[in-house]
């Protein structure tokens, strides 16, 4: 059975990443479709990726502008009625939804996302949606980068059968939700370049260059880049990712208003995980904490 996955995202508010945004590190890739060619778009390939317009979720794109202005974006009546209304403006049959807690989300602990998780179930089922949700910690960053390209790049790596095990595990775990295809079909899919190729598909059909995808990180390398190692070994025990996200957001990788203009070169690389989070064994490791690095060689990252 075909399964078609139309999208409707928002940029990013605060220091939490925007899908647009990262979208548009992609030379050319509109994220502005009108409704008609949305649809002919998902009837042709089964996926669409876009933002409001101004005849799809209209409301929420004053949501936006209202919540960054009057400094209530961790609002969480605000944040369901934002996330849903696009959602459901999709007029799916399901719907999984990825709910961050901890320092770099909105949500601080694991109660307040467990609160926003239901309130969503609760109105999903209104509409008659079969949905559920995900609780994923955010006390340290997903992946191994911050930034725009950088993590573009980084799910690149993801469609290519690579990238680091934190992200692939998400993705299956939340696409498991929804597909029909058991977790080992879907993680076959990544390996053997299915998924990239229904990617490619997916960003000529919305005017992007798909030639250029697996040179983004050197489209996009930061003129000014600064390394930053431990002086003594240690051994990592947690992370900060809000510190780490508010450095990518003020040196430009942010926005501060609605309208700013986000620099998408600007990020962090090379993060590597504190041992209680990391799954595989790794000769030596280094980790941003608190604008230390701290290496460690028995570290798992």
């Amino acid at each position: 059975m075909k399964v078609w996955v139309p999208m409707i995202s928002g940029r990013g508010l605060d220091i939490t990443g925007g899908t647009l945004d990262k979208l548009e590190s992609i030379p050319g890739f509109n994220v502005n479709l009108d409704r008609t060619r949305a649809m002919k778009q998902l009837e042709r390939i089964g996926v669409f990726m876009i933002g409001q317009t101004a005849e799809i979720c209209l409301a929420d794109k004053k949501l936006y502008a209202l919540r960054d202005v009057t400094g209530t974006v961790p609002s969480r009546p605000l944040i369901v009625a934002s996330i849903m209304c696009k959602k459901l403006a999709e007029n799916l049959d399901r719907l999984v939804l990825n709910v961050r807690f901890g320092k770099g989300a909105f949500m601080k602990t694991r109660d307040k996302a467990q609160w926003l998780g239901e309130a969503m179930l609760r109105v999903g089922e209104g509409t008659g949606t079969q949905i559920s949700y995900l609780l994923t910690a955010m006390d340290e960053p997903l992946g191994r980068t911050v930034g725009n390209a950088l993590e573009l790049a980084e799910a690149i790596d993801v469609l290519h059968g690579q990238g680091p095990p934190d992200v692939v595990n998400l993705v299956l775990d939340l696409a498991t939700k929804v597909a029909n295809a058991r977790r080992a079909q879907l993680q076959k899919w990544l390996q053997d370049g299915s998924a990239w190729k229904k990617f490619i598909s997916l960003v000529e059909a919305q005017d992007g260059s798909a030639s250029v995808l697996e040179e983004i990180a050197a489209i996009y390398k930061a003129p000014i880049t600064h390394e930053i190692r431990s002086d003594r070994a240690g051994k990592i025990t947690a992370m900060d990712a809000e510190k780490i996200g508010r450095a990518s957001f003020l040196l430009g990788g942010g926005r501060q208003q609605v309208d700013d203009k986000i620099d998408l070169a600007v990020g962090i690389s090379d993060l590597k995980k504190s041992a209680r989070a990391c799954n595989r064994t790794h000769r030596s490791c280094v980790c941003m904490h608190e604008q230390t690095m701290v290496s460690n060689k028995s570290c798992r990252c």
